[in-house]
Formats: C-alpha cells, structure tokens, sequence
C-alpha cells in the first residue's frame, strides 16, 4: 500500500512539473538563451540602391540570403537626434541602439568616446559566461569604444588597418575555435572604393569582394552550426551610411540618398523592418523615416540574447525586430516655455496590451494601448536632461530631452 501511495505521488508530481514546463515553454522562459548567440557584420558605406543594382545582378548572392531592407541612419533632421552621415556616429548608434545626444560621436575622430552603454557592456554584463569581440577593419571604431575595451567589456578588439581580408580571417578564426556570443565584424573596402572613384562598375566589383568575403564568413558559422547544433545564431547585416547623389563620392550630409542604409537578418522580421509606416510623423526625404533604422538593431540582438532591460534605466532609441513590437514613431518634444514634454507614438493595431511612461525612471502614467499621446506637465526643475522609456508589450523604447542652455 504505502509503494503504491509513494508511486501515485510520484506520479502526480511527475503531472505537476509536466505542467509547469509546458507553462514556462509557453511565456518563453524554457528557453536557454545562453545558447543564443549573435553576429552583426557591418558592411561600410554601402548605399542601398547600389546594393540592391549588384543584387539583381548577380554580384552579391550571401549578402541576398539576408533580404535586406531599406533603413535610415542619420537621426530626424532638425532634432537633437540629428547626426551627420559619417562612420563614426553610424557605428556608434548601430553599436548603441542610441543616437548622437545619446553615444556622442559627432564626427570620424579617434578621440571621440561612447558615452553610452553599448551592446558590448549590456552582453557582458547580462552574465559573466558570455563573451564579446569586436573585429573591425576601420581602426576609429575601436578607439571611440576603448573604455569598453579596457573595462573588459569587448574582451577581444582587433584592428586591422583598412584590411578586410584580416577582419574576415579574424572572425573566421573565431567562429572556428572561439567561444565568444557576440561578435561584430567590419569590412570597409567598398566605402574606400567609393571615395575613390565613386559609383560604377569598380564600386559594384567593391561590393562583390565584400560579398565574397562574407561568404568565408558564413561558411565558417555553417560549419560551426553543424558541430554545436545546440547554438542558436542570430546572423544581421548593415551599412552604416550611404552616399551622396549623384556621383557617390562621399557622404556627411542630410540627403535621402546619404541617409539611406539597410538591415538583412536570418530571423523572422516583425513590423518595424516588414511593414514600413506609410505617413510618418516626420514625412521629409519621401518618407523615409517611416522605415527601421540603424537605432534597431542594437535592442534586436538584445531580444534575441534573451538580455531583459529594466525599463526604469533603459536608454534605447531603437525598436527591436524580432519578437514583439512596441511603440512605434515615438517622439518627445519639449516646449521650455509651457514647462512641458509632449509624447506622440504609433500601435500595432490588436495589442490590447497596457502601456507605461517612465521619465528618467520614475512611473509617470499608465495607459491603454488606444492611447497614443501624452503630454508630461510635472516637470522638475531645473529641466536638466530627462529620459522618456514608453514600455508597451513589455517593449521599451526610449527617448532623450534635453534643455536648452539659457540665453544671454
């Protein structure tokens, strides 16, 4: 009798935890994201219709795997997120999830420093098993991440002074025997070739080496998937600016055509990078700001690394996409003479999900996700610098007001 009891206890036990991880499975948290991992391989100064010409051509077919859609970089012209269409702050917002107000690198200075977190700090201080590299072929974008660098934060950073067959044997090297969960690779040959001769045929052969190049790498993670079957990898590709029209020599201002980038990635997309919005808030430069940007993909490898972020410290400018969507569109406008923030953004239509607005950590309001304004009348003072975190789906995103110095 008592065997029977025992085993009937046993069993209902069994039933119990059954329960329970078909439970977890369902909200995602049986899920080991320590075996998640991410390669963000950024192709420098490639403009996207100059990519999608040596696509339908033929020249470009690893870099096709990804379908790559058009992006922006650059920030809203005309608000504190503007930043010129140089490498420096390209990398930085795309290594940041923030913009220029945010990261601070203004221009291609190698004394520049991030002044933000990056996804090197985030990933490796989510748990101390994981790893990070960064593996670039433009020397500046280490320099402006050194202090991430000597705070061991990018435990492997290589510089290989303009030569992309080096950063393309370094990551392979990695991919190969490296243990590391992030690793960001740069190639720099096609922006070279563009400020050299600008665009044409040599600038489509640019962009057909890199290709090539990419293929090493891919082949590299292929084999690697086959000996670690367990390791889930999260593969994207991006520009960090495009050019200017209408030769492609160079880049740094506003144009559409500067603006213009792209993200490909070997996930399901959500609707931020598949489902452009049509009217945007802003509509300069043909609507281009209804499209993903560079700001993205930082919050997406953080999604796909299963990293949570607290919403009361987050400093994210960027919606992540893959997973769930959050608000879209948001903007913060800060009127100094009526001492108030007004907030406008964008749903998915269906979320019924509620909505929270946190100002530099503190909760301020809770909404319905039918709301798609609000206007902050508490402010402190002085105004300082305040952070806007609206968390929707348990999605933040985020934005930074910052007062203007007083007139003389």
């Amino acid at each position: 009798m008592y065997r029977i009891a025992r085993l009937c206890g046993i069993a209902v036990l069994l039933g119990l935890l059954a329960a329970l991880l078909l439970k977890n499975m369902l909200l995602g948290d049986a899920v080991d994201f320590h075996r998640h991992k991410a390669l963000l391989i950024g192709i420098d100064g490639v403009q996207y219709e100059q990519l999608k010409q040596a696509i339908d051509a033929g020249k470009a077919p690893f870099i096709s795997q990804f379908h790559p859609a058009m992006s922006y970089t650059g920030g809203i012209v005309g608000t504190s997120s503007q930043q010129p269409t140089f490498s420096g702050p390209g990398w930085a917002t795309v290594l940041t999830g923030a913009w220029v107000n945010r990261h601070r690198i203004a221009g291609n200075d190698s004394s520049l420093r991030n002044r933000t977190d990056s996804l090197f700090k985030l990933i490796s201080l989510s748990s101390p098993t994981r790893h990070t590299a960064s593996i670039v072929s433009w020397n500046p974008i280490n320099d402006n991440f050194i202090d991430d660098i000597n705070a061991g934060f990018i435990e492997l950073g290589v510089k290989c002074g303009g030569d992309d067959q080096c950063s393309t044997d370094r990551t392979v090297q990695e991919l190969s025997t490296g243990n590391f969960d992030f690793i960001f690779v740069h190639l720099d040959q096609a922006d070279n070739t563009g400020h050299e001769i600008g665009f044409g045929a040599r600038y489509q052969e640019a962009i057909a080496r890199v290709d090539l190049q990419i293929g090493q790498i891919l082949a590299a993670l292929d084999k690697r998937r086959r000996q670690n079957p367990d390791e889930d990898w999260l593969v994207m590709l991006t520009t960090d600016h495009g050019r200017r029209p209408p030769d492609g020599y160079d880049h740094g201002e506003q144009s559409r055509s500067e603006k213009t980038t792209f993200i490909g990635l070997n996930k399901p997309a959500n609707d931020e990078l598949t489902r452009p919005i049509g009217d945007p808030f802003d509509s300069a430069l043909e609507g281009l700001y209804g499209f993903a940007s560079v700001a993205d993909i930082a919050p997406t490898i953080l999604v796909h690394l299963g990293i949570n972020t607290d919403p009361q410290r987050y400093g994210i400018d960027g919606v992540p996409l893959i997973g769930h969507v959050g608000v879209r569109q948001l903007t913060a406008t800060l009127n100094g003479a009526a001492r108030t923030v007004s907030l406008r953004w964008r749903v998915t239509e269906g979320s019924k999900q509620p909505l929270r607005i946190y100002r530099s950590g503190q909760l301020i309001a809770r909404l319905t996700d039918s709301s798609h304004e609000y206007v902050d009348t508490e402010l402190p003072q002085p105004i300082g610098q305040l952070n806007y975190t609206v968390v929707l789906n348990e999605v933040p995103v985020s934005r930074l007001i910052t007062e203007p110095p007083a007139k003389r």
